[in-house]
């Protein structure tokens, strides 16, 4: 399992913290996914250049709780380093709401984040998954709904109506998956991976890892004229796919790109009635855990973050073909969940750190290394997503 090594031991670095000049709007936020009690991370984005200031936490009223890396030779499971919930998703910015997930308390919470003052937003309810650990958020704003995925021993997807005063409605029951884990999962093999509405949200996916020797699953279910999410999935396992991590929509329905660290990522193709094929086969050179991923629609780009690599693969969403890599800072490490905000692409990092880089449609350059070690452990930090919501 050397392809996953680097997500499972915790990082330790040091930076230079660079002085930005900061405005209140545009925000970026992660998860602090701690056992103690969750927290939503927000920084302030400079509209003049692009960097960070001013970590804002604020409570998620639930607390994380860390997978577990597989023991060998008698030793037991133990907690994993970073990529705690083995997703990507794990926080979802959409309009003024923000979605996020409590894995060791099973709940989900809801926040309206103010316009005028976006670093602190309000929370509106946490209320119960339906399973044990959730991990992963998908919102659709044209029918109103959020969905997550738990990935514990109760696995399956669970949806809810989303109201400005009342938060998160529950409606109808847990939609279960067959995992056979427990709670904490072990994994990364075996556990889910990410949950996202389609672009016309008429279906909603999830992905699921399998193992280096068997393929993984896909799990589309449809949306029903109702505008309820079906209970009934379509579900695929294309042989190509075998670890599949995340998933990003290519700007239609039928395209997308899933991550696989067993050598890379995968163009697919989603058929009209749900099913799904590979289309090309991605094999990223040197890489060592390829688990993220982000589709830019500004640049018609994607780009490929690797938990065992600093810097960030660009391929072409068309032709599956490596373009080349935004290189990064060596102490970052690695590459976890990322997101744009205008010309600018935002690096979740292995070691304590995000990075800033910008010219992401020409020649790349880093900007800045965000140094967040003063905010305590980096162990339980995941996800990542910007306010506004853009790409």
């Amino acid at each position: 399992m050397h392809v996953l090594t680097y997500l499972l031991f915790p990082a330790a670095t040091s930076a230079v913290i660079l002085s930005t000049k900061a405005s209140s709007n545009p925000v970026l936020y992660f998860l602090d996914n701690n056992p103690a009690g969750a927290d939503i991370v927000s920084l302030k984005i400079s509209n003049e250049n692009g960097t960070l200031s001013n970590p804002v936490r604020t409570s998620t009223r639930g607390k994380g709780m860390y997978g577990l890396a597989a023991g060998a030779n008698g030793v037991a499971a133990a907690p994993v380093g970073a990529d705690t919930l083995f997703v990507q998703d794990s926080v979802v910015v959409s309009e003024d709401y923000l979605f996020t997930v409590n894995p060791g308390s099973n709940t989900v919470s809801m926040f309206i984040i103010n316009r005028g003052n976006p670093q602190y937003p309000k929370l509106l309810n946490t209320v119960s998954s339906m399973g044990e650990f959730p991990v992963a958020v998908a919102y659709s704003s044209s029918i109103s709904t959020a969905c997550v995925i738990n990935g514990g021993a109760v696995a399956g997807v669970a949806c809810f109506s989303t109201d400005r005063a009342k938060g998160l409605v529950p409606i109808g029951t847990l939609r279960p998956i067959a995992l056979s884990q427990t709670t904490p999962p072990i994994g990364p093999p075996g556990t889910v991976s990410d949950l996202v509405f389609n672009p016309s949200s008429s279906a909603l996916v999830a992905t699921i890892k399998g193992s280096p020797t068997s393929p993984g699953s896909i799990y589309v279910y449809p949306v029903l004229p109702s505008c309820l999410v079906s209970t009934t999935p379509t579900i695929s396992k294309p042989l190509t796919l075998l670890l599949d991590f995340s998933l990003s929509f290519l700007g239609s329905d039928s395209k997308a790109i899933i991550t696989d660290p067993v050598y890379g990522a995968a163009l697919v193709t989603i058929s009209s009635t749900f099913s799904v094929s590979v289309t090309k086969k991605i094999v990223v050179p040197d890489q060592k855990a390829t688990c993220w991923s982000l589709y830019s629609p500004r640049f018609d780009t994607v780009f490929l973050m690797d938990g065992g690599n600093t810097n960030v693969t660009i391929v072409n969403p068309s032709t599956g073909a490596i373009k080349g890599q935004a290189v990064q800072s060596a102490a970052g490490m690695g590459s976890l969940d990322a997101v744009m905000n205008g010309e600018y692409l935002y690096v979740l990092k292995t070691a304590p750190l995000i990075s800033v880089s910008t010219d992401m449609g020409g020649e790349p350059r880093e900007v800045l290394s965000f140094d967040l070690s003063a905010l305590g452990s980096r162990q339980g930090w995941t996800g990542l997503a910007v306010y506004p919501s853009s790409a």
